[in-house]
């Protein structure tokens, strides 16, 4: 039986849209390595910042790497016929498999997980991850977060787990029960996932019981749902096993989605809690009299940000073409009495609001096109009462001021 042992790294970015920048497969016949294929990848697309930090990969270093179609052929040859062996196989598999949907292929292969099969061989071990591994079992691992340190990594620890298997049927068996099982899980992701729409909101996961276990927003419902679903890791698993149905709310924007996500999570308090993405905004824009400055954003410092951008460099552009006025430093952040922000619904016949007194938000909610909202005992009638916390106060303001076309007009209201 022959194995490609394998790792990627990748782009990072939204599931389903990675693209591999490094690849590396080893052929391994049991006893040796007897076919190598290592390369770097050029994504065609943006390295997403903590990738390049954890790889060392940079989007100059894959500039002139060839192209995935190109590498295609060579993968497909050194995978024939081979079982795909890798540390968290679902992950490599499922990019692999996508990056030769967007050429038309559709690439099939069996694929054994070294992290389940470690914890079948190697019980009460702290931690599965492939470091802590190799740590604990003395194999030696160079060039850690690369793939071709990782996958040369894998081989040891796979050559371990065969050794291990001293009835060599665990092995075959896994392969049997994973197949089995995914065509299952997958069986059961499509149907939850069937009717559930391609638009900013909330959504929820529910038991038999029909208790909401799972809450979180997105501007994408269907693809984050699908996220929280097959991701390998064993709190996904638990997840999907306990989902029976998914419940949403559709919210036009998803700003509101997070602020309804955020508030909700603090009163439902749901068995599991989502995940918190990355905080996408590095740089800020900091207001010291009348003078404006570019600095990283900190724990520290991003309660005096004014606005937030991913790079030095859209600061600066902002900066460039922003118009400077009178205004007050307390304008700048929206900090007067009280305002009304006014974005899209989540239909083509209404409007939505935020209400913010003093700079904080203490409401949302929605109201028809032919409808008058401009007094403050009528907003109270109709709002949602929320808090946010420093990241959405951030990008409220992001709204006001950079992304406009989400924000169609600013109120001050008496």
């Amino acid at each position: 039986m022959d194995y490609a042992i394998l790792d990627i790294e990748t782009t990072g970015g939204k599931f389903n849209e990675e693209g591999i920048i490094e690849i590396a497969v080893y052929r391994f016949n049991g006893e040796k390595v007897t076919d190598t294929f290592i390369s770097m990848v050029n994504p065609e697309r943006k390295i997403h910042f903590y990738v390049q930090k954890l790889t060392g990969i940079t989007s100059k270093m894959v500039l002139a790497a060839p192209k995935f179609y190109e590498l295609a052929k060579r993968l497909i040859e050194i995978t024939e016929n081979a079982i795909i062996v890798a540390h968290n196989a679902n992950f490599d598999y499922r990019v692999i498999k996508n990056e030769f949907k967007r050429l038309g292929y559709n690439y099939q292969r069996l694929t054994l997980d070294t992290v389940n099969l470690s914890k079948k061989l190697i019980p009460n071990m702290p931690s599965y991850s492939l470091g802590n591994l190799c740590s604990e079992l003395g194999i030696p691992v160079s060039d850690r977060h690369r793939a071709h340190g990782d996958a040369r990594a894998t081989v040891q620890l796979f050559q371990l787990l065969l050794a291990k298997d001293i009835n060599k049927n665990i092995i075959t068996s896994f392969i049997q029960e994973e197949t089995s099982n995914k065509k299952e899980e997958n069986n059961k992701i499509n149907k939850l996932l069937k009717s559930l729409p391609q638009l900013p909101g909330v959504f929820y996961l529910l038991d038999a019981n029909g208790t909401i276990i799972y809450l979180a927003s997105s501007r994408n419902i269907s693809i984050k749902a699908r996220l929280i679903l097959t991701h390998n890791h064993r709190k996904s698993k638990i997840i999907l096993k306990q989902t029976v149905s998914i419940n949403y709310e559709l919210t036009g924007s998803a700003v509101i989605a997070e602020i309804k996500a955020l508030n909700e999570e603090i009163a439902i308090l749901p068995k599991f809690k989502a995940t918190k993405e990355n905080y996408p905004f590095l740089q800020g824009i900091f207001i010291k009299g009348d003078q404006f400055t570019i600095a990283p954003i900190t724990h520290k410092n991003k309660k005096s940000a004014w606005l937030a951008f991913s790079t030095v460099e859209e600061a600066e552009s902002f900066l460039e073409n922003f118009t400077y006025t009178e205004t007050s430093k307390n304008n700048y952040f929206l900090k007067e009495d009280k305002l009304l922000l006014l974005g899209i619904g989540r239909n083509k016949n209404e409007h939505s609001f935020l209400y913010l007194e003093k700079g904080l938000l203490k409401g949302y909610g929605y109201y028809k096109l032919h409808s008058q909202i401009k007094s403050v005992e009528r907003i109270q009638k109709i709002m949602i009462p929320a808090t946010a916390n420093l990241n959405l106060q951030l990008l409220i303001r992001n709204l006001v001021y950079i992304n406009k076309k989400l924000i169609k007009k600013v109120i001050t209201l008496e």
